[in-house]
Order: C-alpha cells, then structure tokens, then sequence
C-alpha cells in the first residue's frame, strides 16, 4: 500500500499533509488537556482533600482559572477545527484533480499504438467514476491519521491520570479492533468488487446508447433496458454489501466498547476503590475514545475499499506515461514525395495487421488505397498520417524516416476525414477553429469554399448557428463537407480521407469529390475505400489484400 500512500503525498503537497497533521495534533492535544484538568476541577468543586495522588504534577489554580482555561482550549479547539477541515477539503481536491489530471495528460499524450488497444469506456469510467472514489480514499486517509493522533493523545492523558487502568484500556480497544480485522480486509474485496461493476455499467450503457438507432429498429428497447436495469442493480448490491459490512464494525465496537467501559467503572468503583475525579476523566475520556476507535476502524475500512481505484489510475498512468510520445522535432515538410519501404506491423497478433508494404505517393496526387475490411488500410493511413510506427520497414517523407520526434511533428502537416465526422457540440465557428484556433474570418471563408461547405453561409445564424451534439442539426453530407473545410483550414501536405463517403448518398459524395479533385496539385490526397466516386478520380491506386500489396 506504500504506493497509493505516496501518490497521495505527491499530488497533495508537503504543505497541505504537515498542516493538517500540526492543526490534528494541536486539537488532540487541547482535548487532551481538558480531559486531564476534570481531575483538579472536580476536585476542587469535592472540597479539600479530594485530589488524588497522580503520576503528574497538577497546576493548583483557582476555580474561575481552570474553568477559563477549559473554555479557552474548547474555543481555540473550535477554530483549529474550522482550518482543519478547510485544509482537508483542499487535500482531497488537490489529490483528486491532479490525479485526473495526471491521467488525461498521459492518455492524451500517449502513442496512439498503445491507445488504440484500450477500452476506452474503461477508461472514461475510471476518469469519470474511479477517480471521485479516490476522493473517498483521500477522506478515509485523513481520518485514520485524525482518529488515530486523537486516541495516541487520549491515550497519553489516560496514563497521566492512572497508568496501569489506561494500559488496560488500551489493549482492550487494540484487541477489538484485531477482531475486526476481517471486515477491514473485505472491504478490499468490496472495493475491487465495486470497480467491476462501474467498468460493466458503463461499457453496456456506451454500447447501448451507440447502438439506438438498432435497438429501435429491432424493437430490443424493452430488453435493453432491462440489462441497464440489472448492471445498474449489480453496482448498488456491490455498494451495498460495503455499507452493511461498515454498519456491522460500527454496531459491534459501540457494544462492545459500551461492554468495556461498564466493566471498567464497575471494577473501579467495586474492586479498585478509584478516586472520584480520576473515575470521572476516566469516563470523559472513554466515552470519547468510542467513536474514535469507530472512526479508526471506518476510516480503516473506507481506505480499503476505495483504494483499488487509486491503484487502477496509478496503473492508467503507470501505462499511458510509459508509452509517452517524445517531443516532436523540426516539422518535417512533405515537398517531393510520402513513401512506405517494405513496412510492417502487427497489432499484438501473430499475423501482421501489414507486412512487407512498400509504396510511394508524389506531391500534390491523389492516391486511393482499396481493399476488403480488415486487409490493412487503417492501419497504412496511420503509418502515413504518422500516429504510429512500423515494427520494421520505414516511411519516408522526402526520402527522410518518419521516427522519433519528427513523427510528432509530422501529424501537424497532417489532417484527417473519417466516415463517421467527429463534430463537437457548439457553433460551426467553433468546430472550425478547434482545428486553427487563430484562424482569420478569410481563411475561414476559403476552407468552406473549398470543402464545398458554402451551405453554412444559409444557416439562421451563418458561421455562429449551434450545430446541437454530434452536428445533429446537418445532414450526413453536410456534416462530412464541414468536417472537410476543418481540415482544410489546416493547410495540411497530407489530407486522408478514411471511408469519408462510404455512408454518404450519391450527390453529397460527387459534391465531396469535385472539392478533393480541385485539391489536387495543392496537397496530397490519400483516399481510403472500397469503391466509389473518389477512388475514381485518383491519379495512383494501390490494393492491399490480406496485409499485403496486391496489383490493382
């Protein structure tokens, strides 16, 4: 467990930890003192002769003196309070959010090879979902340290008062919370339980409500809501089992500590013959040692059982840095020609998704890449477009290997369509200029010109009209057209039309064709497909079959 304890010791700060351990001290501590001076202020109020001998020399202040005293270190306790929980909020929030952080930098910054073998629905449950549950760690952390400085100080002014009475006390609270050592060790189960089923909710609604469109059709809305219904139903069983197994440590430790401490008073008061005043601070600090050790063993609990999400980020991250891209070099600009020299690569299987390509695209052409699914093409437009590398082989830029930073830094010459446009919720000006944030209203203008997208300019609200989630309020054509002028405003060497028309009807695709055809000679094309209107006008056509370059 050393690992999660040091995550949240870097993400939280020296600052906020020796804060909060100094304000949980100086409170414990304050109690503390309070707790020891009811021996001299009951005595006082008992008359002459009642104080108690004690292992501790006992200040011989006035009455009025004690009780201000007392008061003075409940206010000051109040206010330490106040800091305390302030400074805990700020923990818990610098933790949780430098953790997510932490992991969308390292996702968003891996290479796309190791990317692409995820499940991202996991990934989104665990950004989302796994990471607030670090919140709950972070909480239980800061109160197993409060409620254990709180009893070490109890414990201290216990044996101020009567050693050998506070020794006892102590291992009887130490052997209560040995028994229930099972229930802080099955919490762990709960916890690991608890994050299956978050990963299971959220991969069936993701697939549920990507597949709508079918779900209607068939007529499966009944069905499919049932098994959100069920996945839903499994998350609260899990959540579930975790509170009742938290209740019965609550419930076993007030009885039992309610047992111990009607014991310790009846032995005092029939058998040990114990001063008043001491019997007294004696049940003062047993009645507030109870929740403490309560709180020691929730808090216990509650760490177990969140801590299997903080270790499931530390792995996300553990595994995304360790695929971190290196910084891009000097921009390598495509002039002559975009090449593969007998390329290949698998993707974790023991035939290459590629093997042995080699092929070569001059500047400004239009090349189109056929093939049946799966043969290979995806995964040459990822070679080219630079998002990720082969196992062996090379791609050349103007005779130059593609590798290292300069891969990086080849993808920003680069831009790319697929079937399915990606368009962000927003304005059509703001999905244009996610691509060129510091784009002018005239290269604005002349990307919708070229992409054939001049349908924006009779929009109600022209290049400011809300497009809705997904571009929802275009056609399928016109959201493709406005995916195209994105990319345009690029001013890419390379423009990789993956699948761009395959769901497009026959006029929206000649329409897309007629603008990529009028790029020629500007940038490079690289048109991927099975057939079509832009395999068509391509000045070059190659195959691949199986991983492998056919003739075409």
């Amino acid at each position: 467990m050393t690992g999660p304890f040091r995550t949240i010791a870097s993400l939280a700060g020296p600052r906020h930890l020796t804060g909060l351990a100094m304000l949980t001290a100086a409170m414990a501590l304050s109690e503390s003192v309070g707790l020891v001076l009811l021996v001299p202020l009951v005595a006082a109020l008992s008359g002459p002769g009642a104080l108690p001998g004690m292992p501790i020399a006992l200040p011989e202040w006035s009455l009025e003196t004690m009780l201000a005293v007392f008061v003075a270190l409940v206010a000051a306790r109040a206010v330490a309070d106040i800091w305390r929980n302030l400074l805990a909020q700020r923990l818990q929030i610098a933790v949780v959010d430098g953790l997510r952080d932490r992991a969308v930098t390292a996702l968003l910054h891996a290479d796309w090879r190791a990317v692409s073998t995820m499940h991202q629905s996991r990934n989104r449950a665990l950004i989302v979902t796994s990471v607030d549950r670090v919140g709950e760690a972070v909480h239980h952390f800061a109160g197993l340290v409060r409620a254990a400085i709180a009893l070490v100080a109890l414990a201290l002014a216990a044996l101020a008062i009567a050693p050998l009475f506070a020794l006892g006390c102590v291992l009887a609270g130490g052997i209560a919370l040995g028994l229930l050592r099972g229930l802080r060790v099955d919490a762990r189960r709960l916890g690991e339980a608890l994050s299956r089923r978050y990963d299971e909710v959220y991969l069936r609604l993701e697939q549920t409500l990507s597949a709508l469109r079918l779900v209607k059709s068939f007529g499966r809305e009944r069905a499919e809501a049932q098994r959100l219904a069920d996945a839903f139903r499994s998350m609260r069983v899990a959540e579930t089992a975790y509170v009742r197994s938290a209740a019965i440590a609550r419930a076993a430790l007030q009885v039992g500590a309610a047992v111990m401490l009607a014991l310790g008073v009846w032995f005092a008061v029939e058998r040990w013959d114990v001063a008043a005043p001491v019997l007294l601070a004696f049940v003062a600090i047993g009645v507030r040692a109870i929740p403490l050790i309560e709180a020691l063993q929730v808090a216990a609990q509650g760490w177990n059982h969140a801590a299997p999400a903080l270790e499931e980020a530390q792995a996300l991250i553990a595994r995304t840095e360790a695929a971190a891209e290196v910084g891009a070099d000097k921009t390598p600009r495509h002039g002559t020609s975009l090449a593969l020299e007998a390329v290949s690569l698998a993707h974790g299987r023991d035939r290459s998704a590629i093997e042995g390509v080699s092929f070569a695209i001059p500047r400004g052409a239009i090349a189109a890449l056929t093939g049946p699914s799966g043969s290979g093409k995806s995964t040459i437009a990822d070679l080219l477009g630079g998002l990720v590398s082969p196992d062996s082989g090379r791609v050349l830029v103007d005779g130059l290997p593609l590798e290292g930073g300069a891969r990086q830094g080849w993808r920003s010459r680069v831009a790319y369509v697929q079937q399915e446009p990606v368009l962000f919720s927003g304005t059509v000006r703001e999905n244009l200029l996610w691509a060129k944030p510091d784009a002018t209203p005239v290269e604005l203008d002349r990307a919708l010109d070229r992409a054939a997208a001049g349908f924006v300019r009779t929009l109600p609200e022209g290049l400011d009209c809300p497009l809705g989630e997904g571009g929802r309020a275009l056609s399928g054509g016109e959201r493709q057209r406005l995916a195209l002028a994105r990319a345009l405003l690029r001013e890419p060497d390379l423009l990789i039309l993956d699948e761009a028309t395959n769901a497009l009807d026959g006029a929206s695709e000649a329409v897309i064709a007629d603008a990529v055809a009028a790029l020629r000679g500007h940038c490079t094309v690289l048109v991927i497909g099975h057939r079509g209107t832009l395999t068509e006008i391509a000045d070059l056509r190659f195959r691949i079959e199986g991983g492998r370059l056919r003739a075409s």
